[in-house]
């Protein structure tokens, strides 16, 4: 009978190792966690987050066909490769309603670079539209601006130039 409690006082000594040995494991993986996870995430932060929007106003107002008059030719527009809060000066006689706001590769509408959708509002008698372009991720060249209004889908196309 003492071979038995012998048996039996060594096995509870061995549990009682393991149970310290994995106790101690926990700790260490406990502490390395809090070291580690809290620097990483301060460098995984997205860039976009720490990035200011910068606001800039397209007016497009004078552009198009008038009758009678000629139209002032529009300057390219200049945007820069950030996020910007854009203000777009519809032209003459745009109607009110949805509008998508996209800056593209070419003129036929593929290669969207950013685009946002918004409802047109009246400011000064003339229809402005309000809308959040990323174009942190743009490389500086030519582009275009689009101003597509929902009710007929007609896209019209503006010089742009990222710098």
């Amino acid at each position: 009978m003492s071979r038995l409690l012998i048996l039996r006082s060594e096995y509870h000594s061995q549990q009682r190792k393991m149970q310290v040995a994995f106790a101690g494991a926990a700790c260490l993986i406990l502490i390395a966690s809090l070291i580690v996870v809290p620097r990483f995430m301060r460098h995984s932060q997205p860039a976009i987050a720490t990035t200011a929007v910068i606001s800039k106003t397209v007016n497009l107002w004078d552009v198009g066909t008038v009758r009678g008059q000629q139209p002032a030719p529009l300057q390219s527009v200049l945007l820069p490769a950030a996020r910007v809060r854009l203000t777009v000066i519809l032209p003459r006689f745009s109607q009110s309603g949805q509008y998508l706001v996209a800056v593209t590769r070419n003129q036929s509408g593929t290669g969207v670079v950013a685009e946002g959708t918004a409802t047109s509002a009246l400011k000064g008698g003339k229809e402005v539209v309000f809308v959040e372009l990323n174009l942190s991720g743009a490389k500086a060249g030519a582009y275009f601006l689009a101003t597509t209004y929902e009710q007929d889908q007609a896209a019209y196309y503006y010089p742009l130039q990222i710098r």
